[in-house]
C-alpha cells in the first residue's frame, strides 16, 4: 500500500497517511471563535492532500488559557461555529480532529488572571509560574471539563477529538516527574501519573460513545535527566492502550530543541510502541522528506505521519511530496 492511498487510522477513513499536527496559528477572536482566516488555513490543507487535519490546541475553561488568540471550546455557543469550519474541511476530502487542551504553569497568555493548576506548587523554570497544586476537586473538576468539551467536539462535527498530553500543559506535568512531586495516588509510580490521563479519557468515553475517536498525543521523554524517561512513556500508553485510547501520537517536551538538521526526533520511541501495541501509532516531529518517511513506513509498523512547520511553510506540501 502506497502513502498516498486511502486507509484507516483505526475507524476512522482518511484519504492517505499524512497528518497535519497540532499547530498553533493565533488566528482564532479574542474569545478563542475560529475565523475565516482559520477556516481559509485548513481549506488550504485540506485542498493540499493532507489526510487528516488536527487543529491546534484548544482551551477548554474560561479561566485560563495558554496563548492569546487561540481556538476555545470551553462553551455550546462555540459549536455553530466550527460546524462552518468542519463543514469546509469536509467539503475538501480531508478528515479534522480537533486537539483539545488545559494549561498549566509552562505558558499562560494572561497569567495574572488565570487560575493556574498543576500537580504540585512548583516554579516553572521558564516562566517563573508557581501553580496552585491541586486539590481532589480540582482533579474532578479538569477531568469534567475535558469531557463535556469534547462533547462539543462531537456536536460540531469533528471526525475525533485529541488529548493534549505533550508540551508542558497540565497532562504532561502530571506524567512528568519533574513537575509532579505528589504524594497521593496520582503522583509517584507511573500507574499513579498517568491516572489523571485514564480518567480524562474514560470520562470522555462516556460522553462521546464507544464508536467516537479519541486519539492522544503524549510525550515519549522530557528530554532531560530525571524526567519522564521512554520506559516511563511506554508503559503509560500501554495503559491507556488497553482502557481504549484509539490513536496515539508520539512527541516530546523538547521538540524546539532539536536542530534542523535532525530528522525523526521521536521514531524509536515510537517504533518501540509501535511492537508493544496494535493501535495507530503517528510519528511527528522532524519529518521532512520521503527519505525521512519511507525506511519507517517499510520497514516497521509506524504508519502515519504528522508534520507541523513544513505545512505551516506551504499548505501544499503533501502534494508536493
Amino acid at each position: 500500500m502506497s502513502l498516498f492511498e486511502k486507509t484507516h487510522i483505526g475507524q476512522l477513513e482518511v484519504k492517505n497517511h499524512f497528518i497535519r499536527s497540532a499547530t498553533y496559528e493565533g488566528k482564532a477572536t479574542i474569545d478563542g471563535r475560529p475565523t475565516e482566516a482559520i477556516i481559509e488555513l485548513y481549506e488550504k490543507l485540506a485542498k493540499g492532500n493532507i489526510g487528516t487535519i488536527i487543529t491546534s490546541y484548544s482551551y477548554i475553561t474560561e479561566y485560563e488559557q495558554p496563548a492569546k488568540n487561540q481556538l476555545g471550546i470551553y462553551c455550546d455557543d462555540l459549536i455553530e461555529d466550527y460546524r462552518k469550519l468542519v463543514d469546509r474541511v469536509h467539503d475538501c476530502g480531508s478528515k479534522i480532529v480537533m486537539q483539545i487542551v488545559h494549561g498549566s504553569s509552562s505558558r499562560q497568555a494572561f497569567p495574572d488572571q488565570a487560575k493556574i493548576l498543576g500537580p504540585s506548587a512548583i516554579t516553572h523554570e521558564t516562566t517563573g509560574i508557581i501553580p496552585k497544586e491541586m486539590s481532589k476537586e480540582d482533579i474532578l473538576s479538569v477531568v469534567d471539563l475535558f469531557a463535556k468539551a469534547a462533547k462539543r467536539v462531537q456536536e460540531a462535527g469533528f471526525d475525533g477529538v485529541q488529548i493534549h498530553c505533550a508540551h508542558g500543559y497540565l497532562l504532561s506535568q502530571f506524567i512528568s516527574p519533574l513537575y509532579n512531586h505528589r504524594s497521593d495516588e496520582y503522583g509517584g509510580c507511573v500507574e499513579n501519573r498517568v491516572r489523571i490521563v485514564q480518567e480524562v479519557y474514560h470520562a470522555i468515553r462516556k460522553e462521546v460513545g464507544k464508536d467516537y475517536p479519541i486519539w492522544i498525543k503524549i510525550n515519549c521523554s522530557d528530554e532531560v535527566p530525571h524526567g519522564l524517561t521512554v520506559q516511563d512513556f511506554l508503559k503509560m500508553a500501554q495503559i491507556l492502550v488497553k482502557d481504549g485510547i484509539d490513536v496515539i501520537e508520539v512527541s516530546g517536551n523538547a521538540w524546539k530543541n532539536h536542530k534542523p538538521e535532525e530528522s525523526a526526533y521521536y521514531k524509536d520511541a515510537a517504533i518501540e510502541l509501535s511492537e508493544l501495541v496494535n493501535i495507530p501509532i503517528i510519528l511527528t516531529g522532524g519529518l521532512k522528506s520521503l527519505d525521512d518517511i519511507l525506511p519507517i513506513y517499510n520497514n516497521t509498523k509506524v504508519q502515519f505521519f504528522g508534520f507541523a512547520r513544513p505545512l505551516m511553510k506551504d499548505p501544499n506540501f503533501i502534494n508536493k511530496l
